[in-house]
């Protein structure tokens, strides 16, 4: 993966956080990584663990970022999610429910042109830079 899109993916991962947190949810596992695949994000909140892939883009040249969530993409998603539970212990809890997301991202050239310019990323308040940003959440329960 070109450096460029590695600092993108990173900071599409911690604007998906910061959506998460704010919408009350605890992230108890960022990048997970077993022999099936890997999970971006795994959150939870209350009796719901979600799950969740993302997606940026800095542009729609090649489609809308969910649009690169093919069916493989999902199965191995839902098998690494499995993994997981059964190492945890928490598949023979039926306390919770289990929900896969996608959220998807777009930034604009500005932004974008932000983002790389700086060698701390770390310096870049997010909370002000919504504007440039697009949100999508995207249930794949479904697929």
């Amino acid at each position: 993966m070109p450096k460029n899109n590695k600092i993108i993916g990173n900071f599409g991962e911690r604007l998906a956080v910061n959506y998460l947190e704010g919408m009350n949810f605890k992230i108890i596992r960022k990048n997970y990584k077993c022999i099936f695949g890997e999970i971006d994000l795994i959150a939870v909140a209350g009796n719901e663990i979600v799950f969740t892939e993302v997606k940026t883009r800095t542009n729609l040249n090649y489609g809308y970022p969910i649009e690169a969530v093919t069916r493989g993409k999902l199965k191995r998603i839902k098998e690494t999610s499995q993994y997981f539970l059964i190492n945890n212990g928490i598949l023979e809890n039926k306390n919770y429910n289990f929900r896969f997301d996608v959220i998807s991202i777009v930034i604009s050239e500005e932004l974008t042109d932000a983002i790389l310019s700086e060698k701390d990323i770390d310096i870049i308040d997010i909370s002000k830079l919504r504007n440039g940003i697009d949100y999508n959440l995207e249930h794949l329960n479904s697929i």
